[in-house]
């Protein structure tokens, strides 16, 4: 079990887990502001 943390790294993990982080909000807000838009067409 040691020697499979030592393989990984975290300088090389910590930037991918942030990295997708950013992606899986930034997925997230783009849905958020398709019903947003959707909400603001119906009322006008």
């Amino acid at each position: 079990m040691g020697e499979l943390f030592a393989a990984i790294e975290l300088t090389t993990v910590a930037p991918s887990i942030a990295a997708m982080g950013i992606l899986i909000i930034g997925i997230t807000m783009t849905f958020k502001g398709v019903d947003l838009a959707k909400r603001a067409i119906r009322k006008v």
